[in-house]
């Protein structure tokens, strides 16, 4: 047989006849939108998707994590250890503020929301989760770092449960790590400026004494 002569005719895709215009879709666009504006209205829907969740950290500072409403508390505690290059990271976790006002832990398999009651409003925080039965375990001088704020944070709102006399020896400590040696003016000017203990000044000589020894 020979090559047939002609021309060849391109099918069309299935479902459509002979003959038809291609539909050209229907446009979403307001009248005189854009298609950049059409995107950016679009892309600030997602945002608004997105939780915007607070995370106040042992230093006191916060940050800002934007967080999916389905996804769980790993995602977020994955979020802060990276930005925090935080590596010894199964030593800390995150809490959150019962409406009863105690703390709870962020559980990481269960998603936030199921979680955190108006995770928009709330307020979670940073915090040392496992002490380790001797600190030399500790690898890294920021992990050592955070686990003195932790202290320093609990012997404040009195969560670390211990005698007059060894909180005040533990703040001695916390001012060593913080201005260094015992000088008593530079002690009492950096005392009366931050707050170690509650009711500080009934154990303010303590304090001196406990620091001075420390030299």
């Amino acid at each position: 047989m020979g090559e047939i002569e002609g021309t060849y005719r391109v099918l069309q895709t299935p479902g459509t006849r002979l003959g038809t215009q291609t539909p050209t879709g229907v446009s979403t666009l307001e009248p005189g939108q854009t298609l950049s504006a059409g995107a950016a209205r679009t892309s600030a829907r997602m945002q608004e998707k997105h939780l915007h969740i607070r995370v106040k950290l042992l230093d006191n500072t916060m940050e800002i994590f934007d967080i999916e409403p389905k996804r769980d508390g790993q995602t977020l505690l994955t979020q802060v250890w990276r930005r925090l290059n935080l590596t010894e990271c199964d030593y800390f976790g995150l809490e959150f503020q019962h409406p009863r006002s105690y703390w709870i832990w962020l559980e990481p398999m269960k998603p936030i929301v199921r979680q955190v009651r108006r995770p928009k409003n709330a307020l979670l925080r940073l915090a040392v989760k496992f002490f380790p039965p001797d600190p030399g375990q500790l690898q890294e001088e920021y992990t050592r770092y955070l686990f003195a704020l932790q202290l320093k944070r609990d012997l404040l709102e009195e969560r670390l449960p211990c005698t007059d006399t060894t909180a005040a020896l533990l703040a001695s400590h916390l001012l060593q790590s913080e201005i260094g040696d015992y000088d008593e003016t530079l002690d009492r000017e950096h005392l009366k400026a931050n707050e170690y203990l509650p009711s500080q000044e009934h154990s303010l000589e303590k304090i001196l004494e406990f620091h001075r020894k420390h030299t």
